[in-house]
């Protein structure tokens, strides 16, 4: 019922400079050497209640109806467009009520979600106690596998991410593992003799009930990639990574502190994304500070931008520019 209204929707244009507390370039004019960016707020008929990102793009809901998020030659950058309705895959028989399936187009894992839900691990820090007791995988022959944890781990996640880590050919899974004893690691899965296996994993977070969230997946430039991870995103979250090459895993801790990608209670995992913002050819990380007022980019020289109020949705990339939502549900677009 909002379709071309919301497509044709406005927008107001707060310029803020970054590192000032919400000084209107407008009015104020931009300090001596400070980097400007361009905010604008959409002006659009509904509340957004969601946004969603899938390897075909970015969209919004609103109530009911559902618009893509296209690149448009207009002040925002970003327009939305009509969109039929988002093709759901039938959830496999067993699958984390919640959870969602990765896919890869080429490789030797092509699927892969969470099975065997549990509840034995009381954390609840995505909304409920409900978490996966188990990976399954499809490999390129169209044959299940699966790997169980023990009674003592859970996967505290809801989609498996799908990855060729070292760059040689072979796809490797990347999930959120938790123990009864030491909390939150990545935890990297593979196939070795037809068998799914863990190849390695990180750290632990020290202690049960303490969670991690991963933040992106960033390529190299040769083929391979890191995974950026961001420590109890809601107790002070730090940002760490973690490389996987010649079977042997490479941490880095304490990248960056004052970060967080995740609301505690919330389903939404996709606070951050992977895009290059500064134009030197390499990919960037942006996500929010700890009190999700800022974006940051703690991969890059580029200084952090204030936001008119904390964020707590998805932030997807179009066109260049960084679409999120605050959490009284307005819409904002960010030119870095």
């Amino acid at each position: 019922m909002w379709g071309s209204k919301a497509s044709e929707s406005g927008y107001r244009l707060l310029k803020f400079c970054n590192g000032a507390a919400l000084a209107v370039f407008l009015t104020l004019g931009a300090p001596s050497g400070a980097h400007a960016v361009e905010l604008f707020e959409l002006d659009l008929p509904a509340p957004v209640t969601a946004i969603r990102k899938s390897a075909d793009g970015a969209y919004i809901a609103l109530g009911q109806e559902t618009f893509r998020l296209v690149s448009c030659d207009r002040p925002e950058g970003v327009c939305l467009s009509t969109a039929a309705p988002e093709a759901r895959r039938p959830k496999p028989a067993g699958a984390l009520p919640d959870g969602g399936m990765d896919v890869a187009q080429d490789g030797d894992i092509r699927r892969a979600w969470y099975g065997a839900p549990t509840n034995r691990y009381a954390h609840g820090v995505l909304g409920d106690t409900t978490e996966g007791g188990a990976l399954i995988a499809i490999d390129e022959s169209g044959r299940e596998i699966r790997f169980d944890l023990p009674e003592s781990q859970v996967f505290e996640d809801l989609t498996p991410r799908i990855h060729d880590l070292d760059g040689d050919g072979s796809n490797e899974v990347v999930t959120i593992r938790s123990s009864k004893t030491g909390g939150s690691a990545v935890a990297i899965y593979g196939l070795r003799d037809g068998q799914l296996v863990e190849l390695g994993a990180s750290s632990e977070n020290g202690r049960p009930n303490r969670w991690l969230n991963i933040a992106g997946i960033v390529p190299d430039g040769s083929g391979a990639a890191t995974i950026y991870a961001v420590r109890t995103p809601h107790i002070g979250g730090r940002l760490f990574s973690l490389s996987y090459a010649n079977d042997t895993i490479t941490e880095k801790n304490d990248i960056a502190g004052d970060v967080s990608n995740h609301v505690i209670g919330s389903r939404d995992l996709g606070l951050s994304a992977v895009s290059d913002f500064d134009g030197d050819g390499n990919p960037d990380l942006v996500l929010p500070s700890q009190d999700r007022m800022r974006l940051r980019f703690p991969l890059s020289n580029l200084p952090d931008i204030a936001l008119p109020g904390p964020i707590d949705r998805s932030i997807a990339v179009v066109g260049g520019r960084i679409v999120t939502v605050t959490q009284d549900d307005r819409l904002l677009v960010v030119a870095p």
